[in-house]
Parts: structure tokens; C-alpha cells; sequence
């Protein structure tokens, strides 16, 4: 009897230890609202997705969301990665991003998210008053010289014009090479978005490429006082088309010619906290955090107006 007594001690002991050990791990036990993930997004991103993720944290506590931002020669050597759940991106995927997943057995959703676009700044000095797609296409490759007469302000050469990008391996740069159909880049990679700005107004011979999202927030003051140090320039389809500056209303209507579309990639392969936060951003609470920050949700958020009679 007394051999009984002193084995049970050591059973409940171990069943003990038997419950700690099963307790769910956050990063793969995960539900929609819990848990562990990490995320990767494209830098020209990150004013959208940093408001997203703040958001969609204090809604639910117990979702931890690592967001890590890249640029986009990086990001997509990154996603590779088994602990990737989701990125957002405006690339397509390629055939080495395609076999990896089909030998993973994981299907890939992609979920349009928001319409971006590239914002064209110059010193507001500059006798550089608008540009077509062609003239952009020759600015930017280099092709042959170019004169642009403003009024009685003088002539500016456009081959003598250094084009300027936000970051090495920027996806702006490979927007502009794939759309323009040009083979290679002429311009040069400053460390961010502000010294770009900074170089800009500051010499009228420059010629600034940014992602929209970083100056569309008018609400913004840090994007607002960006916005002030430079000028926006309108772009046009064809020399014979009016040009028009990038805004809300032209990316969602498809005016503006220099536009994408940044779109999530699902990589977790079963309904975790990757696809709760996509759902979020994708969703009627999120497309209307992107239309408050001034570019173009997919969805756009109706607006019930009711009229009361006198």
C-alpha cells in the first residue's frame, strides 16, 4: 500500500510536465487573431502598411505581427522563407518564386490590396513643366538628347537631367524599366524618400521618382512638408494626351499612366494569422484606412447619406 502511495506523486508529476509541454506554440498553433508571424512588405509600402498593422494590433491583442520592410531586389529573395506568412508586394511572382511553393504543395492567393503610383518631382524652379511616357522612356535610358522650351525660361536638356530613386534595388526603378520598355536604368539611388526631396530642391537639374504612398497623406505633416519643398510634375500617355498629376481619384480611375496595383501573397497554407491580417487590410476596415491615407483602396468603402426632410 505504501509503495502505491509514493508512485502517485511521481505520476502526477509527469502528467504535469505533460500539459506544459503541450501548450500551443504561438508561431505555429496560430488562429486569424492570434499568434506569431512574419511578414515581409516592400519599403515603398510602408506608410500603408505600418497604419495597417498599428491598427489591426490594437484589435487584437494577441496577434503579433512582425512586418519586416525590404527593397524589392531583396524582398523577393526573402519570401523564400519557410517563415514567411504573407508578403505584400506589387511584383509578380517569377518561375523561381512559382517552383518553390509548387514543391512546398502551397497554393498562393493573391489578393489585390491597393492602386500606388509614382510621383514625379522636380525643383520648383525647374522650367520642366510636364512629360510624356515617350520623353520619360528617353530621360531615363539615356537614348538620345532632348530640349523642352518653357515659355521664355530657357531650354533644359533632359539627357543632361539626373533621375533620382528612393534606395538601391527600389521597386520604382523596376516599374519604370518594365513599363518604359527600356533596357537600362539611367539615375542614381540616394538612401530614402527625404533625400531625394532634399537633393531635388536643391538642384534643378534633378529629377525625382518616388512611391506615392510617401507623399500622398496630406493629413501627414511630415508628407505634407515634403510635399512643399518640391513640385509635382503631370505625366501623359502621349505627347498628345493632357498630362495629369497622380492623386486618389487618378490612380482608381486609371488616368494617372504611372500607377500599380500592391497586391498580398498568402504563403502559410492553412487559415493562421496570415490570413487574418490580410482579410483585415483587404476588408471594409482596412480599405478604409488606405482611403484615409490618400491612395486607391480596391475596394472602395460606401458612404450611406441619409436625407432627413424638413
Amino acid at each position: 500500500m505504501s509503495n502505491r502511495i509514493s508512485i502517485i506523486p511521481g505520476i502526477c508529476i509527469l502528467l504535469l510536465a505533460g500539459c506544459r509541454s503541450a501548450a500551443p506554440d504561438p508561431g505555429v498553433n496560430d488562429t486569424p487573431t492570434q499568434g506569431r508571424i512574419l511578414v515581409l512588405a516592400d519599403m515603398d509600402c510602408r506608410p500603408v502598411i505600418e497604419k495597417e498593422h498599428m491598427i489591426f494590433s490594437s484589435f487584437y491583442p494577441k496577434a503579433e505581427v512582425t512586418v519586416r520592410y525590404l527593397n524589392e531586389a531583396d524582398l523577393l529573395k526573402a519570401m523564400l522563407n519557410d517563415s514567411v506568412r504573407c508578403v505584400f508586394t506589387s511584383v509578380d511572382l517569377g518561375g523561381e518564386q512559382q517552383a518553390w511553393f509548387r514543391q512546398r504543395n502551397l497554393s498562393t492567393p493573391i489578393i489585390p490590396i491597393y492602386k500606388g503610383g509614382i510621383a514625379v518631382v522636380v525643383n520648383k524652379e525647374s522650367p520642366l513643366h510636364h512629360l510624356d511616357l515617350g520623353k520619360l522612356a528617353k530621360l531615363l535610358g539615356g537614348t538620345n538628347a532632348l530640349e523642352v522650351t518653357a515659355d521664355e525660361e530657357g531650354s533644359l536638356g533632359l539627357d543632361s537631367m539626373t533621375a533620382l530613386f528612393a534606395g538601391a534595388g527600389s521597386g520604382v526603378a523596376r516599374l519604370l524599366v518594365d513599363s518604359l520598355r527600356i533596357g537600362k536604368l539611367r539615375g542614381r539611388a540616394l538612401a530614402d524618400v527625404p533625400a531625394v526631396v532634399a537633393q531635388v530642391a536643391r538642384d534643378p537639374r534633378t529629377i525625382g521618382f518616388l512611391p506615392f504612398e510617401a507623399i500622398s497623406d496630406l493629413d501627414n505633416p511630415q508628407m505634407r512638408a515634403l510635399r512643399d519643398q518640391v513640385r509635382l510634375l503631370p505625366i501623359a500617355r502621349r505627347a498628345d494626351d493632357p498630362p495629369v498629376l497622380p492623386s486618389q481619384s487618378t490612380l482608381a480611375d486609371g488616368a494617372y499612366p504611372l500607377q500599380r496595383t500592391v497586391h498580398a501573397i498568402l504563403t502559410e497554407g492553412k487559415s493562421g494569422l496570415g490570413t487574418g491580417f490580410v482579410s483585415f487590410v483587404a476588408n471594409h476596415k482596412g480599405q478604409r484606412i488606405i482611403l484615409k491615407l490618400g491612395v486607391a483602396p480596391i475596394n472602395i468603402p460606401t458612404r450611406n447619406v441619409e436625407i432627413v426632410p424638413y
